[in-house]
């Protein structure tokens, strides 16, 4: 019998294409996150790349649509938890992306906030509350913290035991704004993200709302190539030098 060779030779690309991720990073105690790095398509010797802090809702999980963002260039990070000191959570994780920015080539200077549910509260409050301690576990004199925008998608701003966002804020002006709700939201009212909204108008703060019609919560929706765009285009904006 004739024996015959069953191997194949393939020639593929052999450059990075595909994200790297890291998984329970401990950025305070026992409290983690998720990072997700684009790959280096660039030529670049070290690029360092806008991130998304994105805190979560507790209905849902967002990795695979968060990853999208990276094959538009920028890194994500998502916070495992948030009920406990949600507004303190969500400083301290943007501090230990920005010390940590040159090991996963972060741009420590351009960090986006983004929060569903639950997770909209604690991206808003951070910003509407900067420069106040009392929402933050490290000095905030030390290390600022400072965010370039935001994007809320169904947003809880009310929460039982938390601060009020209207307590928070101060004098400084907001940086801009994207809001996102579905029409048919049976978990989080509509009316939260309006109630934002006009608050956000009162400040004469830059901000644009969007409402998806017949969307539930939760929906895969919040995350269509067209949605994605037109995160991506509002991202892009507002992290221009200068900004």
């Amino acid at each position: 019998m004739q024996e015959t060779d069953q191997i194949h030779e393939l020639k593929e690309p052999l450059e990075q294409h595909l994200p790297h991720i890291w998984q329970d990073l401990v950025y305070h105690n026992d409290a983690k996150l998720t990072l997700c790095v684009p790959a280096n398509l660039s030529g670049q010797k070290q690029p360092h790349y806008p991130v998304i802090l994105f805190a979560p809702d507790s209905y849902t999980n967002r990795l695979s649509a968060l990853l999208q963002f990276t094959h538009k260039g920028y890194a994500v990070a998502i916070l495992n938890v948030l009920e406990k000191d949600p507004l303190k959570n969500f400083n301290s994780a943007a501090r230990f992306l920005m010390l940590h920015a040159w090991q996963y080539q972060l741009d420590p200077h351009r960090i986006i906030a983004m929060g569903e549910g639950l997770g909209a509260y604690a991206a808003a409050g951070a910003i509407l509350g900067v420069g106040k301690q009392t929402i933050n576990r490290e000095d905030i004199h030390t290390l600022p913290v400072h965010f370039r925008s935001c994007i809320t998608i169904s947003g809880k701003f009310t929460l039982a035991g938390q601060p009020q966002l209207t307590d928070l804020l101060g004098k400084r002006r907001l940086p801009p704004f994207l809001l996102f709700h579905g029409e048919s939201d049976k978990l989080v009212s509509f009316q939260e993200s309006r109630a934002f909204f006009g608050l956000l108008n009162d400040q004469a703060a830059d901000v644009v709302f969007y409402k998806i019609k017949d969307c539930p919560h939760g929906s895969d929706a919040f995350f269509t190539p067209y949605v994605l765009d037109l995160y991506a285009n509002f991202i892009a904006k507002t992290i221009q030098k200068g900004k």
